[in-house]
């Protein structure tokens, strides 16, 4: 290969947008390494933060994200799957309703919904239907250990495997996870879409 020569990618997921929730405290490898490799694979990986557009939102590790968009002003319907890292953010972002309604709109339209570590626990708040169940109730999922009994709690079959996939939920538990979790988000994206 010469010298500067590209590397060429699959891009599997061209013409696929990708929402990426953001809040402080984020987990920074798992929000960074998704967005990589999902831009790799030919996705808009649009960073939805709970606040404003353009806020600077530092990481557990001092890493910054800079978000595009509010989550109160995207559409689900626009977005082809997804991603909640986790960190403290989740504890965030789960009192944001925008987001809340983003992943129930996202989980009816039947477009995949990733959440990684502490992430799962904006599946334990955003509820749906007559009865406002969580929407991770009667669905396979694993987290970080951490918030375990919070899942199961909400109704959620938790399991101790690097990545779970169940209908359009995909769950992992640390970023020692991150390439199944990636990998898990790509073919279902691209089956999907």
């Amino acid at each position: 290969m010469a010298a500067g020569a590209a590397i060429e990618f699959p891009r599997r997921l061209e013409q696929r947008r990708v929402a990426l929730f953001i809040d402080f405290q984020f987990e920074d490898l798992e929000a960074t390494y998704p967005k990589t490799r999902l831009e790799e694979e030919g996705a808009d990986v649009v960073v939805v933060g709970a606040h404003k557009a353009g806020t600077k939102y530092t990481g557990k590790h001092g890493y910054p994200v800079v978000s595009h968009v509010a989550a109160e002003d995207v559409d689900a319907a626009d977005f082809h799957a997804l991603v909640i890292p986790g960190g403290f953010a989740p504890d965030y972002m789960r009192r944001s309703a925008p987001m809340l309604a983003f992943i129930v709109r996202m989980l009816e339209l039947g477009r995949p919904v990733a959440a990684i570590c502490h992430g799962p626990w904006m599946l334990c708040s955003a509820r749906h239907g007559p009865e406002q169940r969580p929407v991770c109730a009667d669905v396979r999922l694993t987290s970080f250990v951490a918030i375990k009994d919070d899942v199961i709690n909400a109704g959620g079959k938790w399991v101790d495997e690097a990545v779970v996939v169940d209908g359009c939920v995909i769950t992992s538990r640390t970023p020692a996870d991150l390439v199944p979790f990636c990998q898990a988000i790509i073919r279902e994206t691209a089956a999907r879409a």
